[in-house]
């Protein structure tokens, strides 16, 4: 707990690690989150695929092992939905932390390092984000297949049954939290029900304007360029003076003019506290620029004119997305994507429609299924898009690109099964790198695929499996963070009087860069 005049600045999440975003402000009239996600280190000491929370005794887990920040009124508690099924769960809480007095979560984009806890949020909760950011948020929980973790746009509530143990009722409707839209709304997508037998009803999702009021606090968002669309970083009025929440930025993609905006907006004015994000402080490295990136696609492409390629990129890097999809459009070539990808781009489309041209020069792989969902049929009945069967794929594999990760591998073998393995492949790794020993074993894994496929994976440093992959250089990728000089350079631009480290795991090294500026480094 820091303090500083008239304001206390709690960071339960993102301290000493990259992501796990939990910060809080309170002032005596009110708190405001910044950020609710979730600290995959921290989650990663406790839980495995295999070995999850129990969603039947609600937030016992995650209290008991510290993985939520105790606070009283911040969580699920109501008659008719409930995150704590008795006294137990109750009394990891503390008095002391008033979860009550918080007025608003602000968001800063869509990424599960930053809104992977909301789903345990109170359901009266006013959500401040993009509009971007909320239909990126409500795509995913509809397309995912995982249970209460994902409830960040809606909720399944949930009530003790007879045996004290929570369950979601069938026929309860799903509940929308109350989300506050800046720089656009959403309709269609907002009011849409992830099933066929349960409305989506409750908060309507509003439109926000600027200045926000929220207690003691004035909030405006500046946007800014990151690895997902809608991202934006906080400027808050508060009690203490200005204080600046970055977020997660970087200046060299696409976008990079928005985060050279707000620097230049912030540096005309006083700034009490900056809370910055470090993911890449004493990291080394190239830095690319997203159109070398694009460069780098298209050269591959461009040398490998016969046979199937396949480009591995991260589900909501939409940049990315379109940067195969000109990379593909030079040599000829049609990008595939995944009906998921493609209820994203429709869905995000709501808010920002030039992705709607994006969809409609894609191609969307279908594929029989036996059992089709709300969101599957609703994006074949309504969206733009354009099928194609992997037989088609197979009859031209030189005609397309396709946007297949590691978990799409198997439909390779499909397409080599169709065609004969005829030609050989080419797999561009497109995505950051493996970082853990699971990760490592993924990478074992893709590989045998695609020896076994006769696909060629690019960066070649890769397909030795070295130990530690950051250590290869990869033109087909960069990162979504700014590199360490770039941070310095906003931060001495700034000048701020207090400067709070967060997402990342050096926050030691600020001490002597910024003379004049106190650190705060100690919890």
């Amino acid at each position: 707990m820091f303090r500083l005049d008239g304001l206390k600045v709690a960071v339960h999440g993102g301290w000493g690690e990259i992501g796990g975003n939990q910060i809080v402000l309170e002032a005596p009239e009110g708190s405001l989150l910044l950020d609710f996600g979730r600290s995959f280190s921290r989650w990663n000491r406790h839980f495995t695929e295999f070995l999850t929370p129990r969603s039947g005794l609600g937030l016992r887990d995650l209290l008991a092992l510290g993985l939520l920040p105790p606070y009283r009124g911040l969580y699920r508690e109501g008659e008719a939905d409930t995150l704590f099924p008795g006294e137990l769960e109750r009394s990891f809480l503390q008095p002391h932390l008033e979860g009550e007095k918080v007025r608003a979560l602000l968001l800063s984009h869509a990424h599960l390092d930053h809104t992977g806890a909301v789903a345990y949020l109170r359901e009266n909760l006013p959500v401040v984000s993009t509009a971007s950011t909320a239909a990126i948020l409500k795509a995913m929980q509809d397309t995912a297949q995982v249970g209460l973790e994902a409830e960040a746009a809606y909720l399944n509530p949930r009530r003790p049954n007879g045996q004290g143990l929570l369950e979601a009722h069938p026929k309860s409707p799903y509940q929308r939290r109350p989300y506050h839209l800046l720089g656009g709304e959403l309709k269609e997508i907002a009011s849409l029900s992830p099933s066929k037998s349960k409305p989506l009803e409750g908060h309507p999702w509003q439109a926000a304007t600027e200045p926000l009021s929220l207690g003691p606090f004035r909030v405006w968002a500046h946007p800014v360029d990151h690895s997902v669309p809608g991202a934006v970083a906080f400027v808050l009025e508060t009690p203490a003076g200005r204080v600046v929440y970055t977020g997660d930025l970087r200046f060299h993609g696409q976008q990079g003019r928005q985060t050279k905006a707000l620097v230049e907006t912030l540096e005309k004015h006083e700034t009490t506290l900056l809370i910055v994000e470090g993911t890449r402080l004493g990291r080394s490295g190239q830095t690319y620029s997203e159109a070398q990136v694009q460069a780098a696609l298209c050269e591959a492409i461009r040398q490998h004119p016969s046979g199937p390629i396949a480009v591995d990129f991260a589900p909501r890097n939409l940049e990315r997305l379109r940067a195969c999809l000109e990379a593909g459009r030079e040599a000829g070539r049609t990008l595939v994507i995944t009906p998921k990808d493609a209820y994203l781009l429709y869905s995000l489309a709501e808010a920002e429609p030039a992705w709607k041209g994006t969809l409609e020069q894609c191609r969307v792989l279908q594929e029989p299924r036996s059992r089709s969902t709300q969101w599957e049929e609703h994006l074949w009945a309504q969206a733009p898009v354009k099928a194609v069967e992997m037989t088609e794929i197979a009859r031209q594999p030189e005609a397309f690109v396709l946007a297949f990760g590691f978990f799409e591998v198997n439909r390779l073998l499909d397409l080599r099964l169709l065609s004969g393995f005829k030609a050989q492949g080419l797999y561009i790794f497109s995505n950051s790198y493996w970082a853990d020993d699971e990760q490592i074993l993924d990478l074992q894994v893709l590989l045998n695929w695609l020896n076994r496929l006769n696909f060629r994976l690019l960066p070649a440093g890769l397909q030795a499996l070295p130990k530690d992959p950051s250590t290869v250089d990869n033109p087909y990728h960069t990162s979504g963070h700014a590199p360490q000089e770039d941070l310095l350079e906003l931060a001495q631009r700034l000048k701020p009087r207090y400067l709070l480290p967060v997402h990342t795991e050096q926050p030691q090294l600020w001490e002597n860069w910024l003379p004049g500026t106190k650190v705060l480094l100690e919890k």
